[in-house]
């Protein structure tokens, strides 16, 4: 049981204080004993309500009136966790209670904390003005041979791409996808992306890069 520090203290004591009455007492030693009976006393006081508070505090006091001790309890919170394991509590829609909601975290826009899937997804962040950001990556497969190749993207509505950035790998090395050489440019491969397809541009043989993902961030 938590106690207070200064109940361990021992009462104070003057020591061979005279008594009251006591002739060879002089007044200072009078004053002494007052000033002992007034600190022991302030000490029983002080004692007695640090423990009270403990008391409530900690060792399981009563609960005042009126109050709740679980989160369901509440009067504008869900009234079970049966199904809820691993989510969040979120503030309703009409800013009038609270609900358990699915843990898929936020995602930044370059996906960090949100799993790539080339299945269309919501990041759970907007762009300007407030309309949703999507993410989809797609398949492109095998760079072309100096030449254009498009990709359907299969995306509905599209209205803008907030970003897009692509990887190819050849066996040997992964290059990102716009790729810029340093010192030859047909080496170079050019990423584009219209109302339906996924465009890669290379300015030289790069079949050998046979996988190939696209990652697109957008606006529908």
């Amino acid at each position: 049981m938590p106690t207070s520090k200064i109940c361990d203290v021992e009462p104070f004591r003057y020591q061979a204080t005279p008594q009251i009455g006591d002739s060879n007492a002089s007044t200072g030693q009078i004053n002494d004993q007052f000033l002992e009976d007034y600190l022991n006393r302030l000490r029983e006081a002080i004692c007695g309500d640090i423990q009270s508070i403990i008391d409530e505090c900690c060792n399981g006091g009563p609960t005042p009136p009126g109050g709740v001790s679980t989160f369901l309890e509440l009067t504008d919170t869900p009234a079970s966790y049966s199904g809820a394991g691993g989510e969040f509590v979120k503030v309703k829609a009409a800013a009038d209670g609270l609900e358990f909601v699915a843990s898929t975290p936020s995602a930044d826009v370059d996906g960090l904390t949100l799993d790539y899937s080339t299945s269309e997804q919501s990041t759970n962040r907007t762009w300007i003005g407030g309309a949703t950001i999507y993410q989809k990556t797609i398949n492109f497969g095998a760079l072309p041979n100096t030449a254009l190749k498009e990709v359907a993207h299969g995306i509905t509505g599209l209205s803008r791409v907030v970003k897009m950035v692509g990887v190819s790998y050849d066996s040997s090395q992964w290059i990102p996808i716009p790729f810029v050489h340093r010192t030859t440019t047909t080496n170079q491969v050019q990423l584009a992306v219209n109302a339906t397809n996924v465009r890669i541009w290379t300015g030289s043989n790069r079949t050998s890069y046979t996988d190939t993902y696209v990652t697109l961030w957008y606006l529908k």
